[in-house]
């Protein structure tokens, strides 16, 4: 059977293969083919969590691809985790690849800001 489920806000769409709500935690879970675009990115993961108190998406996948859509903006990275805040700033965590500018970073853990292109890294 072929599953496809979506969820959508007026900053981003969320496609996977299942969604689950979870009321008490303010918390929706998406497993499976997780495809998040957004105006600024495109993330692609095996599974997500949207935290509707705090407004951060967590990812996770083997690994969590993201890619920037804008052609004067350009990035991509990748990790086993990555997280998405709403003031536009991602962590991406473990096995850590980022390539900006033509510049390719790799670390345990990197941190980037889509706001002014400010890039930090830590093992």
């Amino acid at each position: 059977m072929n599953l496809n489920a979506e969820f959508s806000t007026d900053k981003l769409t969320i496609n996977s293969s299942t969604i689950k709500i979870i009321k008490d935690q303010n918390e929706i879970l998406f497993d499976g083919n997780v495809f998040i675009k957004s105006r600024d990115f495109v993330i692609n993961a095996d599974k997500a969590t949207l935290n509707n108190v705090n407004k951060i998406i967590s990812v996770n996948g083997a690994p969590s691809r993201i890619n920037s859509v804008y052609e004067d903006n350009i990035f991509k990275g990748s990790a086993d985790k990555i997280v998405f805040s709403e003031a536009n700033e991602f962590q991406l965590i473990g096995n850590a690849q980022m390539n900006y500018e033509n510049i390719d970073i790799s670390s345990n853990e990197i941190t980037f800001s889509l706001k002014d292109g400010k890039i930090t890294t830590s093992n």
